[in-house]
């Protein structure tokens, strides 16, 4: 069984958390570029349907995996609610088990950044790219790395409504070295009246790639950037972008 990770302890909160914290319409875009290609789209780190469910919605062919169980079973009780039922399957991205081909993969929310050994993301990324159709797309995005402030004590990110009651966030960030980062999170949930229910501690590494740094990955994995969109075509630049959306075809 694969091991469980920080997001198998946060699938019942992350619609309010990590779900709430995309500050542009990165879906519709995501939706938009899946029809151009015009045939099925894997997701990969489907998570609990953030993606997956609305290009479901849209009519679209998706099929979506992740390593979480908890994640994917929170996906299928919304599927279920809304009518649908998309193939979704627990499966590390780097292990994939998946026969056929794809019009367009999508991995979305900067989930290359959990990747932290740059030739594990080439070879990732080299993987992907014999899973495409003839003329297909694979879809990068991340955030774009800005100085990061690294401190030792949980610093308050917010308080926001949830359920009946409130959720509370905090972090601390640590460097591990040039590159990587550990991300540590507490989630504190309270009930309608400020009484603490549950309290969750997650600690992710990260490794944030700098835009430069993408380019590299693609190349490396035998791909040519077709097209590059900063903040879902909200911005027009990196250096005021907070994410970048790299549109990859066979080289």
């Amino acid at each position: 069984m694969p091991t469980p990770w920080s997001y198998d302890h946060i699938a019942d909160i992350y619609a309010t958390d990590m779900g709430r914290s995309m500050p542009f319409d990165d879906i519709a875009w995501y939706i938009e570029r899946a029809r151009q290609a015009g045939g099925p789209v894997l997701e990969l780190g489907c998570g609990t349907g953030r993606v997956l469910l609305p290009m479901a919605r849209a009519g679209l062919a998706v099929t979506g995996v992740d390593r979480s169980l908890p994640m994917l079973a929170q996906l299928r009780s919304e599927a279920r609610a809304q009518g649908t039922a998309p193939l979704v399957a627990q499966m590390d991205m780097r292990e994939l088990g998946l026969a056929g081909h794809f019009h367009c993969i999508v991995l979305a929310y900067s989930l290359i950044t959990y990747v932290s050994d740059p030739a594990q993301a080439v070879a990732l990324l080299r993987d992907l790219r014999a899973r495409l159709a003839p003329g297909g797309q694979l879809v990068v995005d991340s955030f774009i790395p800005k100085p990061m402030r690294h401190f030792t004590d949980f610093q308050h990110d917010y308080q926001r409504a949830h359920r009946q009651g409130t959720l509370e966030r905090s972090k601390k960030i640590t460097s591990l070295d040039q590159h990587r980062h550990r991300i540590e999170r507490r989630y504190v949930l309270r009930d309608e009246t400020g009484r603490i229910e549950r309290v969750i501690d997650t600690t992710d590494v990260i490794r944030p790639y700098e835009v430069a740094e993408l380019h590299e990955l693609a190349r490396g994995a035998g791909l040519m950037v077709a097209d590059c969109s900063f903040d879902y075509g909200a911005s027009t630049s990196a250096q005021d972008a907070r994410f970048i959306t790299l549109s990859l075809r066979s080289a």
